[in-house]
């Protein structure tokens, strides 16, 4: 009896304890210190005027206007933060801003840009390197035509060509062509940039233009009327075709027969035919 009677009058004691205050509890103070610290912190990186880009440097283009890239940069790095409808609050600090999702907005926004590089000078500035697509030759498909670059990208369609370009022709059935994509495999323009450079050094003679008529068929056509067959399929070894077409050209067919040419065959491995 004597136990029990301590222990209930141990109970009624413990709960008619005075409560400690909560304001009276270190955890309390070190927990409100660690919340203002961290809202302070928030606000420097979102929302304090020395962080916020101010200046985007556009470097590089040539074509595309520079007011373009400037509009895309800016709605990419303006973040509304908060969005209740009839209130917003946006902040373009500079921690916020993904280079990423800039570069993807200006590659989307025109196909005749091939690179860019991105910067961030702290604490308010951006800068954007363009480096735009240069044309290496005019492409043409189902009678439409396009400037296309030296890894086999088209970027703009022409509505008109003069006679003294290059031209990249493709008789292959291929889906058909459109800005951004690419429409001749870049192992095939290394081969055609190959030809192309070795008539003009080696020969002294330049191209008029050059087909696709198969997957691993390349005519070359000069400017003084014939035509020269590559081997372009996989594998192929364009160098050894080369060799042999400048070896006839400098040793068996003189500048005389060449006005009377019409073709030199160099598909094959043994040796090279013409007419």
């Amino acid at each position: 009896m004597s136990n029990i009677r301590k222990r209930h009058i141990k109970n009624i004691n413990y709960k008619n304890r005075p409560k400690k205050s909560i304001f009276k509890m270190p955890i309390f103070w070190w927990s409100l210190l660690v919340l203002i610290l961290a809202i302070t912190a928030l606000y420097f990186l979102l929302f304090c005027p020395k962080f916020q880009i101010q200046n985007i440097i556009i470097l590089g283009n040539e074509k595309i206007n520079s007011q373009d890239l400037q509009r895309i940069s800016e709605n990419s790095i303006n973040k509304k933060i908060i969005n209740l409808g009839f209130w917003s609050l946006s902040s373009k600090s500079i921690f916020l801003a993904s280079i990423n999702d800039i570069k993807n907005q200006i590659f989307n926004f025109s196909p005749t840009i091939k690179a860019i590089d991105i910067t961030k000078t702290y604490p308010q500035n951006l800068n954007i390197q363009v480096q735009e697509r240069k044309r290496f030759a005019i492409f043409c498909q189902n009678e439409k035509c396009f400037d296309i670059d030296d890894t086999g990208i088209i970027f703009e369609e022409l509505s008109s060509i003069s006679e003294d370009k290059f031209i990249v022709r493709q008789e292959l059935d291929v889906e058909n062509a459109y800005l951004g994509k690419e429409a001749v495999l870049k192992k095939t323009m290394e081969k055609i940039i190959e030809i192309k450079k070795n008539f003009a050094d080696n020969l002294q003679i330049s191209l008029l233009e050059v087909t696709i008529s198969t997957p691993i068929r390349l005519n070359a056509k000069t400017r003084e009327g014939w035509q020269a067959f590559f081997d372009i399929a996989e594998g192929s070894n364009i160098s050894l075709q080369l060799t042999k077409l400048n070896l006839l050209l400098k040793d068996e067919i003189s500048l005389e027969n060449r006005q009377k040419l019409e073709y030199i065959d160099l598909r094959f491995e043994d040796r090279a035919y013409y007419k």
